[in-house]
């Protein structure tokens, strides 16, 4: 083959001509296969003048080499070692220079790789130190790094960055010297790029490390090449800056232990210094670089960053600052994006991970500390960049701003949504929003003050008109706030409605309509049935935007209008909405093959999920069959994922069309100082396998599985024979790259698994009940494993969470047959040991202070320093203690009470000094009702130290942690039996105390409570003449009407063993109990307890009973007569 051919034929291929490139390619795919087809390429890439020819033929020798290396003889491949080596040293185009140290690179990886698969053939093992690799580039390697020319000694530098890149493992064997090699060039510097080949073999061989013994000299050369880093940032182009930060990622993915903690402030304090250079010296690209690089620091070192609090103030001080400095005007954008400067987006992103992995009470005044003088700047970006910051600490440490700073939180939000300022108010309308997504309880009496504003904004013409991202905020701020309104403060939301029906009614914006129609579901669910009168007039908007089909501009408010539906639906009930609910979902069914948007399926799969929820047994197997075969072809889908490379058109089957296309383009003037390893995906055999995410694609697949689990949940019966794939599916799910899709398969999980349950106690007909019941047993056993795993293995807290209160729910629907799948029940109960010890996946730290001590073992597990998402999936994982004890009680599960020995001390540690009120009330709650659950064997080791506790806790300054303490110590006394009677006096004492000056109506009901458990017990140690007129002076019940089965137990014994105690007291107790007997609060199996004892007066004291029921309002004397006569 002539080698004037092929160039003819390169030639055709860069010309725009689509007829001619295809001929070319055609060629070229002939041409490729004859043996000299690389050294003829080769020539032409050192040969050709055109730049744009040699840059294409080093594209196509690369790529064959790459992915054709099997069928190249032996001395084509050794003639290009050669020629490489000999090119490589004359070479003057800096593109061409990059793509022969990628050729060298590959065939030195190609070499090693062969070298060792022979001598495995020959029965040899493997031994590092005998493997040589290509002995001419080592040979040159180590000539250039030794001489005095400059040029040369960047020459070799390059071939050994290239090796280190392309063979790290193959030179850490020779660590010493490159240790030694490393060290000199980064102290010396003898040139920009000399320093930068030595960090980039640095940073190449950190990623190889997997062994201690390397661990002192990476720790020796960190302070050197962290000066090395800030040299280069001063001494090379923004351009050839890019890759510099690597060597912090390297050490931070590091698998060797404590290679960064000693260095950590200086790295911290150079990623800060690039951040804030905000000018042309560095690219934006790299200060996000190094503020992603801070926020994985605050998520592997927190407890360094803990211990040398002094770090964080300067970090939370640079970051107010690059979030001031941009400026962001919310009416240029149409989008729900931000649209920030990238810059912005990452220095929010480490305020968020502070919030997410530091202890709230370490954070958040220091953020404070600096937030408030800036919103009192008169600098309008100062003051947006304080909201911004607000918005993006709430969701990581609610509790603690909840507790400590509510009043100027909220004082703050409310100037700010009146500043004249529009940047600085759209930034605290997400703060607003962003807050009331979390925060709950106080917060709601804000809102008298917050929702006029918003309402008067939300009018404003401009506001009525023109979409952009304020007036997205605003309706973002109304939906939010609108959900954590109490009773006392909805009678705001029938104006809220008025102002909405107005703007709806005045707008031509069909975004402005949507956003309208998106803020009514949050409003019915706060409603509820009282939402009915308001059902219609919202119909009447919706109605319109589903008569026909979609196009492409109505499309959105068609999907917007589904899910208000849906959410509508699930909030109102079936009596309102049952109409239009079938009439749109069968008109959407219709049109699902005709449209084909991730957008629109979701929508149908939110509509018919409602639709299951509302409908139950009355949807019909048709439309759940239809239903559920749109779920499965979304759930089989695989348009979320892109293929960045594979193309039908691919010119070759070797090269990527880009690469070709930029050559012909004409790409020759490549920086010089452009990391080597921009294309080092080539190493891998399935480099054209990158994957991305379609995130409406994703969203599909979640809303799809939202749906399964609302069938599942809903239409078990309708969905039975079709179990069989929804449990392929829900698997799939539960391992599916993306949390909000597994979450809601673990969901899903669980709805089947009690559903299943369910139907076998409904089910009559023996046969088919064991054909259910085998069916639950296998599914459980099915399923069960695959959660624990989740708990156990996921990285993500909030995953974890869900499928510990998934396993709750389960628990609590199985009770007693759980006992049947013992290996099941104790691999639950040892996840959430696991839990409560700090040692799942998403509860470990790269910290060296728990790597010294080995991992969850080290980390403390008194709660010191928990980040409020920790405290959360521990909060969760002991909520299932309760229940795990329940259940073991009532079998003999001979494991569990060691199981107990572990857990509760754990529990117990964290009522530390200084326990966080959030902290205290969880301990307390939950062993309170763990303690309810046992029975005395169980409780007998604990007895003392929860009496202790209890005890001590009943005189906290927090209202929670003293009920808790209260309900505990009733229910402690109550299992106790005889065991506590000596500390009645001490009991007695303190609940007189307490009683005397309290008035959380929660508490003082669990007082009267837990005094009736001890006259349960023991009338006779409880002074019944003082105790009497105490108890019913605060009875009756006023909040905690779970605690009524204990109040009327105790009045049924007074009654029946200590009459002359209680007679004067019998019109009170039948008042009472009439007032509260039909009362929905009132748990099940308390109403026989209320209705014996009405029953008992009735047939002893009939006289005074009449005479009772005469005092009593007409509704309470049906209420009574009803239950009199109840059988």
């Amino acid at each position: 083959m002539q080698s004037e051919v092929l160039l003819h034929w390169l030639r055709q291929l860069t010309e725009p001509d689509t007829e001619k490139v295809k001929q070319a390619t055609k060629q070229l795919q002939s041409l490729s296969l004859t043996n000299d087809f690389l050294l003829q390429l080769f020539h032409i890439l050192r040969s050709e003048q055109n730049d744009q020819i040699r840059i294409l033929a080093s594209v196509l020798l690369r790529r064959k080499l790459s992915k054709s290396s099997e069928t190249i003889t032996k001395d084509v491949h050794e003639a290009l070692k050669h020629l490489l080596l000999e090119q490589i040293q004359i070479e003057a185009n800096q593109r061409i220079r990059k793509s022969l140290f990628e050729l060298i690179g590959t065939i030195a990886k190609q070499d090693l790789q062969h070298e060792v698969v022979e001598k495995k053939k020959k029965g040899k093992k493997p031994n590092k130190t005998e493997t040589t690799g290509w002995k001419e580039y080592l040979h040159l390697c180590g000539t250039l790094v030794q001489s005095t020319d400059l040029k040369q000694l960047e020459l070799g530098m390059h071939l050994f960055g290239t090796l280190a890149t392309y063979c790290g493992r193959f030179v850490l064997e020779h660590w010493p010297h490159t240790f030694n090699l490393i060290t000199s060039m980064l102290k010396t510097r003898p040139s920009p790029t000399v320093c930068e080949q030595a960090l980039i073999i640095l940073v190449n061989l950190v990623k190889e490390i997997h062994q201690k013994q390397y661990m002192q000299t990476i720790i020796d050369l960190v302070p050197i090449a962290n000066e090395a880093i800030q040299y280069l940032f001063v001494n090379l182009t923004a351009e050839n800056t890019t890759n510099l930060l690597d060597f912090y990622e390297a050490l931070l993915d590091c698998e060797v232990p404590n290679v960064i903690g000693t260095h950590l402030q200086s790295i911290i304090s150079t990623c800060l210094q690039i951040a804030l250079r905000n000018d042309s010296s560095v690219l934006e690209s790299v200060r996000y670089n190094a503020l992603s690089i801070l926020a994985e620091i605050c998520r592997q070192k927190k407890k360094t960053l803990l211990k040398h609090q002094e770090i964080l103030p300067p970090i939370i001080q640079a970051l107010l600052q690059i979030i001031s400095s941009a400026a962001v005007d919310p009416n240029t954008i149409e989008d729900d994006d931000d649209d920030e400067p990238v810059v912005v987006a990452g220095a929010n992103h480490v305020l968020e991970a502070m919030s997410y992995h530091l202890s709230p009470e370490k954070f958040v005044p220091l953020v404070i500390s600096q937030v408030e003088p800036m919103l009192k700047s008169s600098v309008a970006n100062e003051r947006k960049a304080a909201y911004y910051v607000l918005s993006g600490i709430i969701d990581g440490c609610c509790d603690y701003i909840n507790n400590n700073y509510l009043e100027p939180y909220m004082t703050a939000l409310k100037l700010g949504l009146r500043d004249v300022n529009s940047d600085v108010s759209s930034a605290a309308l997400l703060a607003l929003g962003e807050t009331c997504a979390v925060l709950e309880g106080e917060i709601s009496k804000y809102s008298v003050e917050i929702l006029p504003i918003l309402m008067e904004i939300m009018v404003q013409p401009d506001n009525m008109q023109n979409h952009n991202l304020k007036v997205i905020r605003i309706y973002y701020a109304v939906e939010e706030l609108i959900g954590v309104l109490n009773d006392e403060h909805k009678g705001v939301i029938p104006e809220v409605l008025r102002v909405l029906f107005h703007v709806h009614a005045s707008t031509t914006n069909t975004k402005i309509r949507e956003l309208v129609l998106a803020v009514y579901p949050a409003i019915a669910i706060m409603m509820k049935d009282k939402f009915a009168p308001y059902l219609e007039p919202v119909i009447t908007q919706i109605s319109p935007n589903l008569s026909q089909k979609p196009n492409t501009e109505t499309l959105p408010v068609f999907c917007t209008s589904l899910h208000t539906l849906a959410s509508l639906c699930r909030a109102v009930g079936t009596d309102h909405c049952k109409a239009i609910l079938l009439q749109a979902l069968e008109f959407s069914l219709n049109l699902y093959t005709e449209i084909d948007e991730p957008e629109f399926r979701s929508a149908i799969f939110a509509l018919g999920g409602a639709a299951s929820r509302v409908l139950k047994n009355e949807f019909s197997a048709a439309h759940v069959s239809k239903i559920m075969g749109y779920i499965f072809e979304s759930l089989r889908s695989l348009d979320w994922i892109e293929d960045a490379t594979a193309t039908e058109n691919r010119k070759l089957e070797w090269v990527d069309d880009e690469e070709i296309d930029g050559a012909s383009n004409g790409i020759n003037d490549e920086p010089e100082g452009k990391a080597e390893k921009d294309d080092d995906d080539d190493d891998d055999d399935d480099d054209d396998e990158r994957m991305t995410f379609e995130n409406a694609h994703v969203e599909e697949k979640a809303a799809a599985t939202e749906a399964l689990g609302d069938l599942v949940e809903n239409c078990i019966v309708s969905a039975w024979p079709y179990r069989k794939d929804i449990i392929e599916y829900i698997k799939n799910m539960l391992e599916f790259p993306n949390v909000l899709c597994s979450q809601n398969a673990v969901t899903a999980a669980g709805n089947l698994l009690i559903s299943i349950h369910k139907m076998v106690s409904q089910t009559q007909l023996p046969n088919e009940k064991q054909l259910i019941q085998d069916e639950s047993d296998r599914l459980i056993a099915d399923l069960i494993p695959n959660l624990c795993t989740i708990i156990n293995t996921t990285a993500s807290r909030s995953l974890a969470q869900i499928a510990l209160d998934t396993i709750k729910s389960i628990l609590e629907e199985f009770k007693v047959d759980m006992l049947k799948h013992m290996a099941l029940f104790e691999k639950i109960a040892h996840s959430v040991q696991k839990v409560l010890a700090y040692k799942t996946k998403c509860q470990q730290e790269s910290d060296e202070d728990n790597e010294e001590n080995g991992g969850g073992e080290g980390r403390d597990q008194d709660g010191r320093d928990d980040a409020e998402y920790d405290a959360m999936l521990i909060t969760t994982g002991g909520d299932l203690l309760p229940v795990l004890t329940s259940i073991a009680c009532a079998g003999n599960v001979q494991f569990f009470p060691g199981y107990l020995a572990s857990v509760i001390p754990k529990l117990q540690k964290r009522l530390r000094h200084q326990a966080s009120v959030s902290d205290r009330s969880f301990v307390i709650g939950v062993l309170a009702e763990t303690v309810q659950n046992m029975n005395e064997a169980l409780l007998a080791p604990y007895l003392q130290s929860l009496f202790t506790m209890f005890h001590q806790y009943l005189i906290d300054d927090d209202d929670e942690v003293r009920t808790n303490s209260c309900f505990g110590m009733g229910v402690l006394c109550a299992l106790a039996n005889q065991h506590l009677i000596g500390q009645y006096e001490t009991i007695l004492t303190r609940l007189s105390h307490v009683l005397v000056k309290e008035t959380h109506p929660r508490m003082i009901d669990n007082i009267c409570s837990c005094l009736c458990r001890m006259i349960v017990v023991s009338p006779q140690h409880v002074p019944l003449e003082q105790v009497l007129p105490v108890l019913f002076q605060h009875l009756p019940l006023r909040e905690d009407f779970a605690e009524a089965i204990s109040v009327f137990t105790c009045l049924n014994l007074l009654y029946e063993q200590h009459f002359t105690q209680i007679e004067s007291y019998l019109p009170k107790c039948i008042e009472m109990a009439a007032s509260i007997i039909d009362d929905e609060r009132v748990l099940p199996e308390a109403v026989p307890v209320i209705r014996e004892f009405l029953r008992s007066i009735y047939a002893k004291h009939s006289v005074a009973f009449v005479q009772v029921m005469q005092t009593l309002n007409e509704p309470l004397r049906v209420i009574v007569t009803k239950h009199l006569q109840t059988n």
